[in-house]
């Protein structure tokens, strides 16, 4: 299955305004209709209340907090059409399952802007039309320029505005998907951080406290996010590697910087792009965020890691980081 986020945005990213489109462009329209009939489309909530009704030759998948988690409930008023899920993943998990014995199925998340931000990393494509003008919004395109590659462009314009139509190809590695962990996660990531801890620096941590702590980071989401990655078979699939991102107000700048934390890759998966795609990601979320910026402490004898963040473009230039532990 091949997941394409397909999606208009203007020069600032504004991909709406009150739940509508901010321009008309009858051809962004017959684009989407060409696209996405006879094909499975997903959005959340307010995006298919924005459609007034279900768009004929395509099967609606909607996701909403109160639907049911792990399944896909026909809607009683249009029970062939229309289908609800109370999480984006498990969606699509339920959707590749159907489409396993047809790798040409395509599926196409159409919004809106928290859809797209949790869908990018899986994108296989995005199918979008840059409309070359900035708009007042309140929903926006997250960014994504440093994990694609365009390779189509067609120029066009309707009346004052000038659009193009571009396909955007994913540089992911292969068979690989980044997501945002849940707590069924835990035991991969507290086993991950005591293997680190003994690689990197000799210590033998606690297990019990170390379980206990990442499980309090899913207790409350306030101490931060965890991230998986995710190599895919045909029959599963399996982490290989996680980290934590923790956030830190600047009243110096009136904002947040996000702090990399625990990025640690199964050692029979290194050298294969997974630590640089993870942080790439990792930087378009946070640039979506309006965060101020990327930062992490290394151990100082660490020099494989040291070498990686250094070519991603982190560096130690302006600081020390100084510790008093209790």
């Amino acid at each position: 299955m091949k997941i394409t986020l397909i999606a208009a945005l203007a020069a600032n990213r504004v991909i709406g305004i009150n739940n509508t489109l901010p321009w008309k462009l009858s051809a962004d329209l017959k684009r989407f209709k060409a696209l996405t009939t006879g094909n499975t489309i997903v959005m959340g909530r307010k995006t298919f209340e924005s459609l007034g009704r279900p768009l004929p030759g395509r099967r609606h998948i909607c996701v909403s907090r109160t639907a049911p988690q792990n399944a896909l409930q026909a809607d009683p008023r249009w029970p062939e059409q229309v289908f609800w899920c109370g999480d984006l993943r498990a969606a699509l998990q339920l959707l590749e399952k159907e489409s396993a014995s047809d790798s040409k199925t395509t599926l196409f998340i159409i919004g809106g802007a928290e859809i797209y931000r949790h869908a990018l990393p899986w994108a296989d494509t995005l199918e979008l039309t840059h409309v070359q003008k900035n708009f007042d919004g309140d929903a926006f395109f997250p960014c994504f320029e440093s994990l694609f590659e365009k390779t189509e462009e067609s120029l066009s314009s309707e009346g004052e505005l000038s659009f193009s139509f571009a396909t955007w190809h994913s540089r992911r590695p292969k068979n690989l998907v980044m997501r945002r962990a849940t707590p069924e996660d835990a035991s991969f990531i507290a086993l991950s951080q005591i293997k680190m801890a003994a690689e990197s620096e000799g210590l033998k941590l606690n297990c019990a406290t170390v379980e206990a702590g990442v499980n309090s980071v899913f207790a409350d989401p306030n101490r931060g996010t965890y991230w998986i990655a995710e190599k895919l078979t045909a029959e599963k699939a399996t982490p290989v590697a996680c980290l934590l991102l923790q956030r830190e107000w600047s009243d110096w700048r009136n904002g947040w910087f996000h702090w990399i934390h625990s990025l640690y890759v199964v050692p029979e998966e290194r050298r294969q792009g997974i630590c640089r795609w993870m942080l790439l990601v990792i930087r378009e979320d946070s640039k979506t965020a309006s965060a101020l910026g990327l930062k992490l402490y290394v151990e100082k004898n660490n020099q494989a890691a040291q070498l990686v963040y250094k070519e991603f473009g982190l560096n130690g230039e302006h600081y020390d980081l100084l510790e008093l532990e209790f």
